[in-house]
């Protein structure tokens, strides 16, 4: 058996130090910016000397920046809801039917993550344009479902094809209809997975800016990443207290969602990625 001998630890620590430094540092940099009053913004101090809250205060009386932010829950939690309906359908839809075209559906859905997401704003941006939608919230929640789609679906159809077909068959002979079989028996048997693609779609849609910043132009409409970008980018000068808590505030929500669902996000990970 291979033996971790002391060179092995020591690199093991020295690299998991550096990777952890990679990582966090930026964020209390971020951080200690936005305790320093206005005054010490470019000092080297890092946690020390005076420290305020007047940034956060700021931030979170400020009635544009609170707009911002819901508009993005309103946005994310929307298009997370509809992403979770959709795929769960097409997962399903996927894993306990066959008919004609549907391999070649499910190659195109893997086939649409190939494209970069500027290329397919073009597409999109028409789309919506003829719709009517543009300048609308509808324009980003469809654009959202749209690319939580593709891993969505595949990862639900694992979910559902480890499900018996058997469970299924004793539905229908008791009388149940597909609608009622999906929403009593199969769904909730993919609650982890479902979660997962729940918090997956908040997360993108929380942090998009080129479609937010593109699909939606009047500024009682932005969500809190293009306001944030339109408010301190392009400034005369800008307040970097502010920008940094603004920042914190913008990924305080994540961070409480993530924190008491992580569980079943990696559940829904780890599970789904298993074919039975």
């Amino acid at each position: 058996m291979f033996q971790k001998n002391k060179g092995f630890r020591i690199f093991f620590w020295v690299s998991l130090a550096l990777i952890g430094t990679f990582v966090f540092f930026p964020l209390l940099w971020m951080i200690n910016t936005a305790l320093k009053p206005t005054s010490d913004t470019f000092s080297m101090a890092f946690f020390t000397g005076p420290k305020t809250m007047d940034n956060f205060i700021h931030i979170v009386t400020d009635e544009k920046i609170m707009r911002y932010l819901r508009n993005s829950l309103l946005v994310s939690f929307g298009s997370s809801l509809m992403a979770t309906v959709v795929c769960s359908l097409a997962g399903y839809s996927f894993a306990k039917f066959r008919y004609r075209g549907r391999k070649f559906i499910m190659g195109m859905f893997m086939m649409s993550q190939a494209f970069p997401q500027a290329i397919l704003l073009l597409s999109i941006y028409g789309i919506m344009q003829k719709l009517g939608l543009l300048g609308s919230y509808w324009s980003l929640l469809i654009s959202y479902v749209v690319f939580t789609l593709p891993v969505g679906t595949w990862t639900l159809k694992s979910y559902f094809d480890q499900i018996p077909d058997a469970l299924i068959e004793s539905a229908k002979i008791d009388g149940a209809t597909h609608l009622q079989i999906m929403g009593k028996i199969i769904f909730p048997l993919a609650v982890p997975g479902m979660i997962t693609i729940a918090i997956y779609g908040f997360v993108w849609s929380w942090n998009d800016l080129l479609y937010s910043m593109t699909l939606v132009t009047d500024n009682a409409r932005r969500t809190l990443a293009s306001g944030l970008v339109m408010t301190f980018l392009g400034m005369g000068s800008t307040n970097w207290g502010y920008m940094m808590a603004a920042s914190i505030v913008a990924a305080i929500p994540v961070t409480i969602i993530f924190v008491f669902l992580q569980r079943y996000f990696i559940q829904g990970l780890t599970s789904g990625a298993v074919k039975g």
